[in-house]
C-alpha cells in the first residue's frame, strides 16, 4: 500500500533554485575555484619576497591582492552558507573588501615615499 505524498500547511515554501542548467554552475564554480588558487599562488609568491626583504610595498601588494580576489569569493560561499544573510549584505561585504584590497594596491602602485 502506498501513501499518497501530502504537503502540510505548515510547512515552508518549496524554492526552486536558480543559476542555469548545472554544467553552466559547475563551470562558474570551477573557475571561481580555479580564480582563488592562482590568487593564493600569487599571494605566495608575494609572501616569500617580502620575507626576502621586499619591504611594506611587497606586504601591501600581498594583501591588497588577498583582500581584492581571494577574501571576497571566500565571504560570498561562507555568507551564502550562513543563516539569515540577505544577497544584498553578502555583495555589500564582498563588495567593500575589494574596495579595501583595491585602494590598498592602489597606494602601493603610487606611493612615491
Amino acid at each position: 500500500m502506498t501513501v499518497p505524498l501530502t504537503i502540510h500547511p505548515a510547512s515552508p515554501p518549496v524554492q526552486a533554485a536558480t543559476g542555469g542548467s548545472a554544467a553552466v554552475v559547475l563551470a562558474a564554480l570551477l573557475a571561481l575555484l580555479v580564480a582563488t588558487v592562482l590568487s593564493l599562488a600569487v599571494a605566495a609568491r608575494l609572501y616569500r619576497g617580502y620575507r626576502r626583504g621586499g619591504g611594506r610595498p611587497m606586504l601591501g601588494l600581498l594583501v591588497g591582492l588577498i583582500l581584492l580576489t581571494t577574501v571576497p569569493f571566500v565571504l560570498r560561499i561562507v555568507l551564502t552558507n550562513v543563516g539569515d544573510v540577505s544577497a544584498t549584505t553578502r555583495a555589500l561585504v564582498a563588495t567593500a573588501s575589494q574596495l579595501a584590497g583595491l585602494l590598498i594596491v592602489l597606494t602601493v602602485v603610487f606611493d612615491r615615499g
